[in-house]
Order: structure tokens, then sequence, then C-alpha cells
């Protein structure tokens, strides 16, 4: 999930180091769906959750075929809502990010991902600042954390490590991610009861956590996820998904 409070350079290293082995995603393209997902998002804050969707939508961009990946406020007619967007580009054969756009109250967080290396391109007014940062074969992030998932063999004791670029932190955004697929009971939802279980995705610098609970048969669609960093807590649940054929949870 995305959210507002979600340059460090590493070439000398990484020149010298093989490149870090890939998550097992190149076979497991033709699990993603296309898709629409409504979230409520903060449903533990006083103030009560608020709506957002989520799309995942095949494309191109630059003639290259993508995954796009889009989280927009739940209700356009809402503040500042109809020109608010995050979006994350995906490839879709391999699954590397090619680009993220995250546009909200008059600022710009731009990411353009090359095999090497990202462009990272912050715009608020006048104010302009463009880092290249050295990283390679990082994998998708934010929004695009949902591509990633739904490809991967999210079995019990599923474990994987990679590299990500991490828009919130300034100072040290390239980070070393631990996966791990934990076992849970069924879970009671909006959707009904599901059958799930816990993906967990933990830096290795400790600077943030997300546990998220995703159906546990293919193509594990979300269900909810709990996201911390520092003294955010943002618990989030899935109220609706539209896609193919996926089978429903049992009735509340």
């Amino acid at each position: 999930m995305s959210h507002p409070l979600r340059a460090a350079t590493v070439a000398a290293l990484l020149s010298c180091a093989p490149p870090p082995a890939r998550p097992a995603a190149v076979s497991r393209t033709a699990q993603v769906q296309p898709s629409v997902v409504e979230w409520s998002v903060g449903i533990t804050d006083k103030d009560g959750p608020t709506p957002l969707i989520e799309t995942v939508l095949p494309t191109t961009y630059q003639g290259r075929p993508v995954w796009r990946v889009v989280h927009r406020d739940g209700d356009p007619t809402s503040d500042g809502a109809a020109s608010w967007y995050d979006l994350y580009d995906v490839d879709r054969a391999t699954l590397a990010p090619v680009r993220s756009v995250m546009h909200r109250d008059g600022s710009d967080l731009v990411l353009t991902f090359q095999p090497d290396r990202v462009t990272i391109d912050r715009r608020t007014g006048d104010e302009h600042n463009a880092t290249e940062v050295m990283v390679r074969d990082p994998m998708p992030e934010g929004p695009g954390e949902s591509v990633l998932l739904s490809s991967l063999p999210l079995a019990v004791g599923y474990r994987t490590s990679f590299d990500i670029v991490d828009r919130w932190d300034e100072a040290h955004p390239v980070k070393r991610i631990d996966l791990s697929v934990e076992r849970a009971d069924p879970l009671q939802t909006p959707l009904g009861r599901c059958d799930v279980v816990a993906v967990v995705l933990a830096p290795r610098d400790g600077s943030f956590r997300i546990r998220e609970w995703r159906r546990s048969a293919p193509p594990h669609h979300p269900v909810k996820t709990e996201y911390t960093r520092g003294p955010l807590v943002l618990v989030s649940e899935v109220r609706l998904i539209v896609a193919g054929d996926v089978a429903p949870c049992e009735p509340p």
C-alpha cells in the first residue's frame, strides 16, 4: 500500500559484486490478473477508514508491455481527490520496475528505472531535486508490490530476498528486503471467511514492516495489510475484488 509517509550510492560495491538473486517471478507472470480492488485504508484510525481504489491493468509504456497499478481516492469528488494518483509500471515479462509516478497536493515524486540505477525526481512548486541511485535489478514496491506478490509461489515456508528503492527514505533509499510466508488462520473479512497466508516484508535496516494477508490460492489476491513505519501503524482491508474467475470466500 502506498502512503505519504511511505542520496545513497552503492555503485562501488555493486560494480564488483554479482547481481543479487531475483525472486522466482518470471515463470509466474501468468498468475497476475487484471483487477479492481476497493480498499478501506486505516480501519483502526479514530476518524475511520478512507476508501482507495487499486487497478491492475495490462498496457504499454514507450512500447514496453507493462502491468500498470494505479491507486486513486475512492471518492473522486472529495477535496483534491480528482488530481491525486500513485502509479507504478511493472514489466510484464520480468516484473522489473519501469517507473513510479506519484502526484499529490501539487507535489510529484517520479522514479525512472534502468537495469543498474534509478533516477528519483522530486518536485514541489518551484523546487526540484533529482537524485541518481545505483542499484542493480530492484523489485517493485508501493503499488507495484501487488503485482510482485501475485506472481510469487506464496506457500507457507517460502522465503526470498531482494532489493527495492524505498521512495520515502531520501537518505538511504536502497533496501534489502527479506520476504517470508507464514501460516495464518482463516480470516474474517468484508469478503467473507477467507483462507489466507501471511506475507511479511521486512527491510534489514528495520525502517518499516509490512504484513499482508493474501488468499492462499493463486493468484493470491490481497485481503488485509498492516504497514508500520516509525509511529505509523496503518491497517487496511479489502472490501471488494473484481478480477477474472476469483473464487468467493465463505459467506460471513
